[in-house]
């Protein structure tokens, strides 16, 4: 089988070893049953995030994961952790395995202050949905203070 040269846009500006580094990359992501790094695929864990009124809504794609296989834990005011345990399955018989198995986390910066209390989570068909009450701000209003 003849080899392709391969065509590298790099090398002008960043010589052979850049050149090196993109080939390798492409033949990483060409391998047939190679898993893919995740950085590469993605976030690893997809969401969407809403910023309602009282609450904020996290909702996250983990399709064929098992709500044993899930943990959802709030981090920070701001910061929901949600961690993922996929068993390992056979590696027979695979022309190409994709999916991945192990261990993924996200963690997701909110977009305002949230309790735990009130905090509720439900997996169903591989849609996770997160509610989160926000932190109340102070209430009252404030009085003009005159000079004098």
């Amino acid at each position: 089988m003849e080899q392709k040269e391969f065509s590298c846009p790099f090398r002008r500006a960043f010589g052979p070893e850049m050149c090196g580094m993109h080939r390798r990359l492409h033949e990483m992501m060409a391998a047939p049953g190679q898993r893919m790094m995740p950085v590469i695929r993605g976030a690893g864990i997809p969401v969407d995030i809403r910023d309602l009124e009282d609450e904020v809504a996290v909702v996250a794609d983990l399709p064929g994961v098992a709500s044993g296989d899930v943990a959802v834990r709030l981090t920070g005011p701001r910061t929901l952790r949600i961690t993922v345990r996929q068993r390992e399955e056979e590696r027979e018989g695979y022309a190409v395995r994709e999916r991945l198995s192990g261990e993924m986390t996200r963690v997701v910066n909110l977009p305002a202050e949230v309790t735990d209390e009130g905090a509720a989570a439900a997996l169903r068909n591989g849609v996770l949905a997160v509610r989160l009450r926000k932190v109340l701000e102070e209430q009252g209003v404030e009085i003009p203070i005159r000079e004098g």
